[in-house]
């Protein structure tokens, strides 16, 4: 049929993404959040005390708590940061935080986060909610704003 490579990815499109392989089409010249997600944001497992959580995670206000898998179950902001040293991870997170796909265009996740009144970061998982990155909104604003003017610049 004059295929030079033919490739049979079993776990599907959406796992595809998620791992950040090669797009065609239309999606080459979008921007997902999973293109410009920091993978470098702070995790801690349920027991952890916020006290050595706030010492770990200097300069961030939050941190993705997650399980071995790195499968998010909750997730602390500054006011749970801010909580009694001594207590849990478990006892002051917000469970079960809003995340986002991988292939989420920029312009989608600022609209949510505009409709939503979200002025700090968001989750990016994969499906089964393993932990890929965090985006905040100013990173994002900032990313549209310079693509949005990259054209004009040429």
């Amino acid at each position: 049929m004059g295929f030079k490579s033919v490739i049979d990815y079993v776990p599907g499109k959406q796992a595809w993404y998620e791992e950040n392989e090669p797009r065609e089409g239309k999606a080459t010249d979008e921007i997902w959040v999973g293109d410009v997600a920091d993978a470098e944001v702070p995790t801690c497992d349920l027991r952890a005390r916020v006290g050595d959580i706030r010492d770990r995670s200097a300069g961030w206000d939050t941190c993705v708590v997650v399980n071995p898998s790195r499968v998010v179950l909750g997730l602390l902001r500054k006011k749970e940061l801010d909580a009694d040293p001594a207590a849990t991870a478990e006892q002051v997170m917000r469970p079960g935080p809003k995340t986002f796909r991988p292939n989420v265009t920029l312009q989608e996740l600022l609209k949510s986060m505009r409709d939503h009144d979200i002025q700090t970061s968001s989750l990016v998982t994969t499906l089964d909610g393993r932990l890929l990155g965090v985006i905040s909104r100013a990173d994002a604003e900032a990313t549209v704003a310079h693509e949005s003017a990259a054209p004009d610049a040429g």
